[in-house]
């Protein structure tokens, strides 16, 4: 049985009537708490210029939660590559992992909101693209040899990235996998997964074609397992002593994102509020019994790490710190082979 950890997602949303300076005083003391309650990482989600999420500058938040911090993990969730020049972004990585003293995990992916792609005039049709080539640079650099790369939308003449990474170690990648040909492109470089909101068959579903891809290319079923114990899969957690009272919570917090999210990333006006979904993506949500058994499916698919997602959509602070005391308190003891407060990070 692997051991489930459990780190902490930050989207940032900012609901009417919630000021930004009380969005980003609220996500930094969450991340403090997070390491206070023993959970082993905080992942940050890269968005831009609109109430969905206000992380535009993951880097930065970054740096501020390393200084507010001593042991927990410091995740990219992920860093939208075609938005950056990928020198640019190694640069930051770089400084991530001094500033957190080797504590950074940098999650990688393409992005999909075009109204985020038109604000940076970046054409949304060439972000697979962009990515596969810019995610090549960031490695390169952080590998911490000299580098040089000429492409289809880069050209980085002979250089050596300075600062190197904290102790000459590259930090930690992670791929963002929605699809196959992300799965298998993760596969082929044996990179660890940031899986989403899917359920968990689905995800297991997943993890058995990685399985299958990373045999056929001779690795043996145990360095597999390895492999698969540091997968991240995201779920939306909301825990009370009242089932009924989490459920209703958790749908109200996602049809304010729902609607959000269609007016910013899709441009469909939709003033009209929609009724909250019977069904929660990606959730684990109920009574600290319900949650243990919804994380417990993922725990059993050999994955050994669950981003959790406390504060999404409209949700109260009140009810996002209740979650997160239970979670801590309640639900990660139920969990087999956890992994006690105040152990390293990674």
């Amino acid at each position: 049985m692997v051991t489930m950890e459990i780190g902490l997602f930050q989207l940032m949303p900012a609901p009417a009537g919630v000021s930004d300076d009380a969005v980003v005083a609220r996500a930094l003391r969450e991340a403090e708490e997070a390491e206070a309650r023993g959970l082993d990482s905080v992942w940050i989600a890269e968005h831009h210029l609109s109430d969905f999420g206000l992380a535009s500058a993951p880097s930065v938040y970054a740096a501020a939660v390393a200084q507010r911090t001593r042991r927990i993990g410091i995740g990219y969730g992920v860093a939208v590559v075609p938005l950056h020049h990928p020198v640019r972004l190694a640069e930051e990585i770089s400084w991530l992992t001094h500033l957190s003293r080797g504590r950074a995990l940098v999650g990688l992916g393409a992005g999909f909101s075009a109204f985020e792609f038109a604000g940076y005039g970046v054409p949304r049709d060439e972000r697979h693209d962009r990515f596969e080539e810019g995610s090549a640079i960031v490695r390169g650099l952080l590998g911490g040899g000299p580098f040089e790369h000429r492409g289809r939308f880069w050209t980085v003449p002979p250089v050596t990235l300075r600062p190197r990474a904290f102790a000459g170690v590259a930090p930690k990648f992670f791929r963002a996998s929605s699809g196959v040909e992300s799965l298998r492109a993760a596969a082929e470089a044996g990179d660890p997964l940031l899986l989403g909101l899917k359920p968990a068959a689905e995800i297991g579903r997943t993890i058995a074609l990685y399985r299958e891809l990373r045999a056929a290319r001779g690795i043996a079923a145990r360095a597999i397992d390895a492999e698969v114990a540091e997968f991240r899969v995201l779920r939306r957690i909301v825990v009370s002593d009242d089932g009924d009272e989490a459920r209703s919570l958790a749908r109200g917090a996602l049809a304010w994102e729902t609607r959000t999210g269609r007016r910013v990333h899709e441009g469909i006006a939709d003033a009209a509020a929609e009724a909250p979904p019977d069904e929660i993506p990606g959730g684990a949500v109920g009574t600290p019994d319900e949650v243990a058994g919804a994380l417990g499916e993922i725990e059993a698919l050999g994955v050994g790490h669950v981003i959790a997602w406390t504060r999404f959509g409209d949700m109260s602070p009140d009810a996002a710190d209740r979650s997160l005391d239970l979670l801590a308190g309640e639900v990660m003891p139920r969990l087999s082979n956890l992994r006690p407060a105040g152990s390293e990070a990674g």
